[in-house]
């Protein structure tokens, strides 16, 4: 009884102490804690912490990254406007490739993985953006063609619309798209005729879409493509008139055959 009474008594010192020592260094860790927390706090409600925290703006290392991730960012923007492909070295007195080749720093790995990977992006859209160009000038001059008014679209003696030429202005006024509703008038040798075809053109324009609608008539300086119509019709109607008479003659060989088959 002594001995368990007594190893009663160590083993509660024990404890005691694991307790006392327990909430001691609890003690100590909360104030060293409450201490940190007053230094990193502002002292008052608009003065700086005297630690300051690492995600704050504030901050030296924020600074610093921030001042290092612009270098970072403008270095690979000026690397990015590096050709595709190998650099021409001279070697030996010679030009190692012999034909043209970009010199200089060779493409960063990453940017030469993304050339390959979006080829041929962006030379393609070059591409494309020279044919739409090709394409628009021809479209262009397509449609200055075909809004033209031109000789044969007068009258030979006052210079004034004829029928065809009111049918063409009225098909330019109401088919062709907006953007090249430019009526082209063609000049003559003669500068008042020139003025009498710009004078009847805006006349009849006006009386068609009014004055507030009236689109721009400019003249030109071209030849007539194609012919008038009152010369088509001449060459049309000469073409049916000598047309021989028709004729339908039997088949080679029909007569003899047939009696040759009767006699049989």
């Amino acid at each position: 009884m002594a001995y368990r009474t007594g190893s009663a008594y160590a083993r509660g010192g024990t404890a005691a102490k694991s307790l006392i020592g327990g909430n001691m260094g609890s003690r100590f860790t909360g104030q060293g804690l409450l201490i940190l927390v007053l230094l990193a706090s502002p002292s008052a409600a608009f003065a700086e912490p005297m630690i300051p925290w690492p995600w704050l703006e504030t901050n030296r290392y924020y600074a610093w990254k921030q001042e290092r991730d612009d270098v970072r960012a403008d270095w690979y923007a000026r690397r990015a406007l590096d050709p595709v492909g190998s650099r021409q070295r001279y070697i030996k007195g010679k030009m190692w490739p012999p034909y043209p080749r970009p010199e200089g720093l060779s493409m960063l790995p990453s940017h030469r993985f993304h050339a390959a990977h979006y080829w041929p992006h962006p030379y393609v859209c070059q591409d494309r953006a020279s044919v739409r160009e090709f394409l628009g000038v021809q479209e262009n001059a397509g449609w200055v063609n075909q809004t033209t008014l031109y000789d044969y679209h007068f009258d030979d003696d006052t210079q004034l619309l004829n029928r065809s030429g009111v049918l063409h202005l009225k098909w330019i006024l109401r088919s062709a798209p907006a953007e090249h509703r430019i009526l082209y008038v063609q000049t003559t040798d003669a500068a008042k005729a020139s003025e009498l075809r710009l004078t009847s053109v805006r006349g009849v324009t006006e009386e068609l879409v009014g004055l507030e609608n009236l689109p721009p008539v400019i003249p030109r300086v071209t030849s007539p493509i194609g012919r008038s119509a009152l010369e088509v019709d001449g060459i049309q109607r000469g073409d049916m008139s000598s047309q021989p008479v028709p004729r339908i003659t039997p088949a080679i060989g029909s007569g003899g055959g047939g009696g040759s088959t009767t006699g049989q």
